[in-house]
């Protein structure tokens, strides 16, 4: 073979050696000039004729610098380098007219191999990128340096954008038998160049990551595999050597071939025992494709040979093949300790559910319907005629109304948009009728025939296809898989991310995907499913089982795939299925149970919940209550409390007795109270004392030393009022942070329940203060001036040189004197935090008894000065929920509607779900019926009773509380105690007085954001709630009052309404009675048209009443069918303040800040839809300085995570909610006007 590759290149060495060297050699290596006129051409010649190796030392001499740099880094695996301005200023100087890029690309060119080039000048090649590269990753230092470089630069090169007008690099030509033929030329002895070339396809660098991926694809194919196979016993004693990364990437090259996993049977044997998790799991998974005696014989020793540790996933395979529990049991026998147990356990759960269930009960799926054909006919023709003609009409007017021939931006008509207008002109007018109709009749399937090139992709871009009338799943799937011939890979299943087509059965896909012509439809599924983030909440396990039921392979083959994807795993998907099946298959249970009471917490929750439904799940959980490890014992207690039968207390009361572990101890606990279990013996005050005694004699966390435990202030037990024993307070404080729970459910929020209630809330309010302190800790003013004294002058000599070398970039810091920099350094390290008490969050569990509104108060404040802390926000907001008191819950309400930080509002969405979920409402009705009173009562006051008499609060129309006197006068605030008054209860009233102006202040503004919503996305109430939760609560009630109701929205007999002084009344004064089963929700001018609107506004105003929020002076915009933006205010030009200054008045927010602090659009969140509304401009950056810009559009985002995320189509919107987002677009752009020239004038 080595002399068969050699004959590829004879011909071409005879032809070259004495010849002119490649132009494409020449053009890679151009850029040595920058250091001499002559070094590029000497390195030329070296590598063409071998003529002058001392320049090699010439060129290691410049490692790290310029050169290295301007020749892409050829020695770095990572797909991207760069260069700076100086460089390409030096380059451009040496060479007029030359690029990095283009040498890059010269380069790859020169690898595809399809030039004049021989195997000892690729050799020399190498030497030259190896003698100028600083860094090389996968250096290995007993394989030549120079390959390793050649190779790099040829894997980046085959996955590089900068490719030239010849092609990339194409790894089909650069064989490992080439690159045997290299290592041989290149001097390395030919009875070690496999073992070198082996080494060379598979070594992956220390952290192999996402950059450096593109090394599989350009090596590893049919050519490799079989390379390994032709060398097995070679490959067996190399391979083990090279990374994990690497080792990895070879036993998924071996397993996509059965015929190969077959043949390197010891080779996958060998890996299994491999001391990397990931390896080992990959092997075993690669064994479980070969026949079940084969795996025996592979695994069985590796039984007693291995050490415990890694015995997991091989005891777990063994398990699952005819004949392994034998084998297990036969080991375990021989066995002692944590190898003996293990076995053992493996045994018992086998057999626990192996008795639980004898006969393996049939799948039974539901039926199906597929997608019914639907022909398009002339209305799409029609529509198509009316896009495609719009589009013209349109490029035409732009371009009209930039006459200029210029080819730049000189005009302001930016050359992209010249460009595409110029596109538009050229294509738009060939597209006949006759294109329409074939392409009608080929989405219809009635055709195969497809339109000319030019017509199917004009027809097929979203801007026309998306208005096209009558489009179905079956016909987009019809589209994309004529867009995606011969590439079954890239099949777009994005294209189809639009609102919730992709939520159906997932056979009716496969049905549609087979009935046109789709022969890889299972591929496609599985690759929706498993492998595409952003459908996981569309594409759902609900949606999902039926299909895997009859495919349990692909279901097993997902399990066991370790491959991460975008934030989910291969293996949560199938765990999420195997959740939804009727019952678990047998062959899965040795997996899910090693899963559900293993160590490792990824997957636990989703293998318990998989388990829940097998009759023996009991008896497995009660077996992990013995388990050796005592995160598995707490699991185990966990998933029994879980699970809710309440014969499990006696296997939790044995465990109890024999736990030595707090932390076990705990969840024990908490299980067998859950569960029903009297558990007031274990929490007697002389128990928890003992409990607590035996707990601080073990070392607390590390992380919590800053908490001074002899601080905690003191307690009373609610049952006799006795003192509590600081002892027991210190431990629970430090069984909170072990138990690393800041929701506190379960045992401690038992443990407070013990208190008397102002120590619960003095306990929490402290824990919560001191946690806050030491978060959130900053430098003193003295350490910020010394920082800032000793970085100033340095900062400023910095900033200096660098303008001097590229002004564009640092003349604004550079402008900047000594001075200004101490106050930049000053502020900045000021701002920086001295710690963090995010690793004691369990710690925030002991708030879960403090008073809701101080909890409310303190995350507000938090959040609104550490906006960055992310994991703290998340571990507050856990604990608003487990505090449950109602201004608290609002709190968290508030938070799931709208949060600047996503990841913290999904986290309070779920949280407020499971809260609502837990006492049988909706989110929505968690919402109206914890809304805080603010201390008034049913009729309306607020009764402050000060012994001899009485006080009155009253809500004011502008919403704020006047008091008045027993004797009817108002007064800003209560007297001093009088002889007869009570002294404790006029404490209390000036107590409730403070917090009742507070709690009113808070309530009005976030319920009046709430109904705001309500109206936007048309939530409606039930007569009975509306009556009950809004109309009867005395503070939501003044807020209803001053709006304008519509009894069953939406249908014939709607009714508007409005409350007035406890009855009902219409526009004409006509009192209402709400119908019993009747609906209400808020009026709005879209909705009532324009005749109601008149009445109802002529009706406000004879009443005097000052909406709560405007619902009557609301324009709806012409839209397009299909169109997905509002843009009649594109262009309207101002600067960027002031359009921050009017969208933050409105509610709107920055969006998020994209690569070197850029964004270009404020936001608003309308959580209860699912929508963003989005008004976009020209962009500015963070930190902001006012610069010129323009309104763009306004656009409408799903915020899912599945299918529906995306822009959504406005016609498929509230249209109240358009309507208002509408107002708000235009009152933006109103901050200026329309400008021509605004795109040449805005600075983005």
């Amino acid at each position: 073979m080595l002399e068969k590759v050699k004959g590829l290149f004879r011909r071409d060495e005879e032809q070259t050696g004495g010849g002119r060297p490649s132009a494409r050699l020449v053009d890679a290596l151009k850029v040595l000039a920058v250091e001499s006129p002559g070094l590029a051409d000497r390195a030329v010649a070296y590598v063409h004729r071998g003529e002058g190796p001392e320049v090699l030392l010439e060129l290691e001499a410049l490692r790290g610098g310029d050169v290295e740099a301007l020749l892409g880094r050829p020695g770095q695996s990572g797909l991207y380098s760069w260069t700076t301005p100086a460089q390409d200023d030096r380059l451009k100087a040496a060479v007029p007219g030359w690029t990095s890029p283009k040498a890059v690309a010269a380069r790859s060119n020169l690898y595809t191999l399809s030039d004049s080039v021989t195997i000892p000048e690729l050799v020399r090649l190498g030497r030259v990128l190896s003698a100028v590269s600083s860094e090389v990753d996968r250096e290995r230092p007993t394989d030549p340096r120079w390959l390793t470089v050649l190779v790099n630069d040829m894997s980046r090169r085959a996955n590089d954008r900068r490719k030239g007008k010849n092609g990339k690099a194409a790894p089909d030509r650069w064989t490992p038998d080439l690159l045997v033929a290299l290592a041989v030329e290149g001097g390395v002895p030919e009875a070690d160049a496999t073992a070198v070339v082996l080494r060379e396809l598979f070594e992956r660098p220390t952290s192999a990551g996402w950059s450096s991926r593109h090394l599989g694809p350009a090596l590893l194919g049919d050519a490799a595999r079989d390379f390994v196979v032709a060398h097995v016993d070679v490959a067996t004693e190399a391979l083990p050597g090279v990374s994990a990364a690497g080792r990895t990437e070879l036993v998924e090259l071996v397993a996509s071939d059965a015929a190969a996993t077959a043949a390197l049977a010891p080779l996958l044997a060998r890996l299994a025992a491999d001391t990397s998790k990931g390896v080992r799991e990959a092997a075993v998974a690669a064994v479980a494709q070969l026949p079940g005696e084969r795996q025996r014989e592979i695994l069985t020793p590796l039984l007693t040979a291995l050490p415990p540790s890694r015995l997991g996933s091989v005891v777990t395979r063994l398990a699952q093949v005819d004949g392994g529990l034998a084998d297990l049991e036969r080991a375990a026998e021989q066995s002692t300790g944590a190898r003996a147990t293990l076995l053992r356990d493996t045994v018992e759960r086998a057999r626990v559910l192996d008795a639980a269930q004898e006969d393996e009960p049939t799948i039974d799926v539901p039926p199906y319907e597929p997608l019914p054909e639907t022909v398009l006919g002339d209305e799409l023709v029609q529509a198509a005629r009316v896009a495609i003609d719009t589009a013209l009409e349109r490029a035409r007017a732009e371009q009209a109304a930039h006459p200029g021939k210029g080819k730049g931006d000189d005009d302001g008509w930016p050359r992209w948009r010249r460009q595409a207008v110029e596109q538009d002109l050229k294509e738009l007018p060939g597209i006949t009728d006759d294109d329409l109709r074939v392409f009608a009749a080929f989405l219809s399937g009635t055709s195969t025939r497809r339109p000319g090139g030019v017509a199917m992709r004009r027809l097929s871009a979203p801007g026309v296809f998306s208005r096209l009338p009558g489009i179905t799943l079956l016909h987009r799937l019809r589209l994309q898989a004529n867009e995606a011939r011969g590439h079954s890979e890239r099949f777009g299943w994005y294209r189809l991310n639009e609102g919730d087509m992709l939520d159906v059965d997932l056979r009716v896909l496969d049905e549609a995907l087979r009935r046109i012509g789709r022969d890889d439809a299972e591929a496609l599924i599985d690759e929706l499913y498993f492998s595409t983030w952003w459908a996981m909440d569309t594409v759902t396990p609900e949606n999902a089982w039926p299909y895997y039921a009859g495919r349990l392979d692909r279901l097993a083959a997902a399990l066991d795939d370790r491959e991460r994807t975008y934030g989910t795993t291969k293996p949560a998907r199938a765990l999420a299925v195997l959740a939804q099946l009727p019952h678990v298959p047998r062959r899965f249970l040795p997996r899910l149970t090693e899963l559900a009471l293993g160590e490792g917490r990824t997957y636990r929750a989703t293998a318990q919940a998989a388990l829940s439904t097998h009759p023996g799940v009991r008896g497995l959980a009660e077996q992990g209550l013995g388990n050796g490890r005592s995160e598995v014992r707490r699991t185990a207690a966990e998933w029994l409390a879980r699970l809710g039968d309440a014969d499990a207390v006696p296997a939790l009361r044995a465990a109890l007795v024999k736990e030595r572990s707090e932390v076990v101890r705990a969840a024990l606990l908490t299980s067998l109270e859950s569960l029903g279990e009297d558990i007031s013996v274990d929490l007697a005050p002389e128990a928890l004392l003992a409990e607590a005694t035996k707990g601080l004699r073990g070392k607390a966390p590390v992380s919590m030393s800053w908490f001074d435990l002899g601080s905690l202030p003191g307690a009373r037990w609610a049952a006799d009022g006795s003192p509590v024993d600081p002892t027991i307070l210190r431990w629970w404080v430090v069984l909170a942070v072990k138990l690393k729970d800041p929701s506190g459910a379960g045992l401690l929020e038992r443990y407070l329940s013990l208190l008397q209630e102002e120590d619960r809330a003095r306990v929490g309010s402290h824990v919560l203060s001191a946690w806050v302190a030491q978060d959130t800790r900053n430098p003193s003013a003295q350490e910020s001036e010394a920082h800032a004294t000793a970085g100033a002058q340095v900062r400023y000599d910095q900033y200096q040189a660098w303008a001097k070398r590229s002004p564009q970039y640092y003349a604004v810091e550079a402008s900047k004197t000594v001075e200004d920099h101490y106050r930049d350094l000053y502020r900045e390290h000021q701002a920086t935090y001295l710690g963090s008490a995010v690793k004691d969050k369990g710690m925030l569990a002991l708030t879960v008894a403090m008073p809701g509104g101080e909890l409310a108060a303190t995350f507000q404040r938090y959040t609104k000065a550490h906006i960055g802390r992310r994991a703290q926000t998340e571990a507050l907001v856990q604990a608003l929920a487990a505090n449950g008191q109602p201004a608290a819950i609002q709190e968290l309400l508030a938070v799931s509607r709208r949060f600047r930080q996503a990841t913290v509002q999904e986290t309070a969405q779920r949280l407020a779900a499971e809260l609502a979920d837990r006492r049988g409402w909706t989110a929505d009705q968690l919402a109206d019926r914890t809304v805080q009173t603010a201390g008034f009562e049913d009729d309306g006051l607020l009764h402050l009773d000060l012994g001899s008499r009485e006080y009155v609060g009253r809500i004011t129309p502008a919403f704020t509380l006047e008091l008045t006197s027993d004797a009817g006068k108002v007064v800003k605030a209560l007297p001093a105690a009088r002889a007869q008054d009570d002294p404790e209860l006029v404490s209390a009233a000036k107590k409730q007085l403070t917090a009742s102006r507070k709690e009113l202040k808070a309530v009005v503004a976030l319920q009046t954001q709430r109904l705001y919503e309500a109206m936007c996305v048309g939530r409606t109430w039930t007569a009975q709630e509306w009556q009950e939760y809004l109309l009867g609560h005395p503070v939501m009630s003044r807020l209803v009052e001053r709006l304008v109701w519509v009894e069953n929205p939406g249908t014939d007999a709607a009714r508007p309404f409005r409350p007035d002084g406890g009855a009902l009344v219409d526009a004409d004064d006509e009192d209402v009675v709400l119908g019993e089963g009747s609906t209400v929700g808020l009026a709005h001018a879209v909705l009532l048209g324009p005749d109601a609107t008149a009445a109802w506004s002529a009706h406000l105003a004879d009443y005097e009443v000052t909406p709560l929020f405007a619902q009557l002076d609301v324009a709806t915009p012409d839209v397009p069918v299909g169109a997905t933006a509002i843009d009649d205010h594109k262009g309207w030009f101002s600067d960027s303040f002031s359009i921050r200054g009017r969208a933050t008045k409105r509610g709107y927010t920055r969006s998020q800040a994209e690569d070197a602090g850029w964004f270009s659009a404020y936001t608003k969140s309308f959580a209860s839809a699912g929508i963003v509304v989005q008004i976009e401009f020209t962009g500015s950056f963070v930190p902001e300085e006012n610069i010129a810009a323009a309104v763009t559009a306004l656009t409408f985002e799903r915020t899912g995570r599945g299918s529906g995320r995306g822009t959504a189509r406005i016609a498929d919107l509230p249209p109240v909610l358009v309507a208002e987002a509408y107002r708000d677009y235009v009152a933006v752009a109103e901050a200026g006007s329309f400008d021509p020239d605004w795109e040449r004038k805005s600075q983005w």
